[in-house]
């Protein structure tokens, strides 16, 4: 059985399509960004870091994938983008505390990061997340459930927070949840 790395490598390694667009979610909540330190959790190809860091941002990049990292840092130097890529597995990876300004999730979601991820936010950072929630078994039978937001939606587990957006059943399946939220 393949690891995790070994999976995303050999996927993000054989793609060879130019970098998909940044979050769509990313983009309609853009008005609600500030500026600073942003964290791009399980960044993949970094679509969205690099949207991040046209804005202005420095940009931390992380994702398990060396493959996906180092497209990202191709595009990164090509544009002058300020994206700093680096290669953790997030089970295992002590996130900073305290030091950003925005962090950002996409398609990834693990109950046991999210105390990780709201530390690494200052007070009055901004969260801004998007993931497949419990029916997206539904569009893709043998998801893992356990990589799934359960129902209820991504806001209970930001109870510190002070909610800006939650969708908890959105996309053309309702499959997915999002949430843009403040840290107190």
């Amino acid at each position: 059985m393949r690891s995790d790395r070994e999976k995303w490598d050999v996927r993000y390694g054989r793609d060879k399509t130019d970098l998909p667009p940044p979050d769509a979610f990313l983009v309609d909540n853009a008005s609600l960004l500030g500026g600073g330190r942003a964290l791009d959790v399980a960044c993949g190809l970094g679509a969205s870091s690099l949207f991040l860091a046209e804005r202005g941002f420095a940009v931390d990049a992380v994702d398990i994938s060396y493959a996906a990292l180092s497209r990202l840092l191709t595009e990164a130097r090509h544009v002058g983008a300020r994206v700093r890529p680096f290669v953790a597995d997030l089970d295992y990876y002590p996130l900073p505390r305290d030091i950003y300004d925005l962090v950002t999730v996409f398609y990834f979601f693990s109950p046991r990061l999210i105390p990780a991820l709201k530390a690494s936010l200052k007070t009055g950072g901004l969260v801004v997340y998007a993931t497949y929630n419990h029916r997206h078994t539904s569009v893709k039978p043998g998801f893992n459930e356990a990589y799934l937001v359960p129902k209820g939606g991504l806001s209970p587990h930001f109870p510190e927070f002070d909610v800006v957006v939650s969708e908890d059943e959105a996309g053309p399946s309702r499959n997915i949840c999002r949430l843009v939220a403040v840290k107190r």
